[in-house]
């Protein structure tokens, strides 16, 4: 009675292994390899693709001629390697994250079955920098503190700073939000520069911007910004204008239609 039940629980073991579940994950717009799973050195005769409980074929490859334009949702987006059985899925979007089942057969009836899961995932955004620098009025020349601000759209990023030159002296820190990193990076000249990357990550995913960034003497800074105020003076100057030779032409169109109102349809009509 063992011996039998040992024999009955073989080949359920193996129909088990043979449909073991595979977890692959792909990026939004990219593509992405299904792997059949088929031994190499198999050369196929059959292969079938599907979704769904009810196998809803996508794929097939059968009598020397392949098929891959079976539904809608997959038109021109997917392509069959007829050696290998693996199935490639071209401009990734996020219908396309579901569990694939494949059979494959090779010409001396052997066959294999197997379940893969993709998961279609965004690539990070690439985070957002901001800065401001601090000239200490006594003695501009001397140096100054550039404080950086470096943010992130995705949830659960990692943020890492890349700092040149090296020399540079720096502090960062992360923000109680969970969302953005501060540095702040102290030049010793107002000549001097620095090149700050911001990097975030999420598993194997980074993203990353950069921002280049100097020391302005008191001078420099009153200049710009006299030449900002004077630009918006101008402006302002100008709007004015405008509006009142907006103004005076209203009202010159307006007396005219008033006169001729008062003629044509007026207490004075007729005489």
């Amino acid at each position: 009675m063992i011996l039998i039940r040992k024999i009955l629980l073989i080949p359920l073991l193996q129909v088990a292994l043979g449909e073991s579940l595979q977890e692959v994950f792909g990026y939004l717009g990219e593509n992405i390899t299904l792997p059949s799973g088929a031994d190499p050195s198999w050369n196929l005769s059959k292969v079938q693709w599907s979704i769904f409980s009810n196998n809803t074929l996508i794929a097939t490859y059968h009598n020397e001629k392949a098929n891959i334009d079976r539904i809608d949702q997959y038109q021109g987006r997917l392509s069959l390697n007829t050696s290998s059985g693996d199935l490639a899925i071209h401009n990734l979007n996020a219908k396309d994250a579901m569990v694939y089942n494949v059979d494959v057969i090779n010409t001396e009836k052997k066959s294999t079955k197997n379940k893969i899961e993709l998961t279609v995932k965004q690539h990070l955004q690439k985070p957002t920098i901001e800065t401001h620098t601090w000239v200490p009025r006594e003695s501009p020349k001397s140096g100054c503190l550039v404080k950086v601000q470096c943010s992130s759209l995705d949830e659960g990023v990692q943020f890492s700073w890349y700092i040149e030159p090296l020399s540079v002296t720096t502090l960062n820190t992360s923000l109680p939000d969970g969302k953005s990193a501060l540095l702040l990076a102290f030049l010793n000249n107002t000549e001097h520069t620095v090149k700050v990357t911001c990097n975030t990550s999420r598993n194997i995913d980074t993203a990353s911007s950069v921002v280049t960034s100097k020391c302005e003497d008191e001078k420099t800074t009153n200049q710009r910004w006299s030449e900002t105020r004077n630009r918006y003076c101008a402006v302002i100057v100008i709007g004015a204008f405008m509006g009142n030779v907006l103004l005076i032409s209203i009202i010159h169109v307006f007396g005219e239609w008033e006169c001729t109102y008062n003629l044509n349809f007026g207490p004075f009509h007729g005489f």
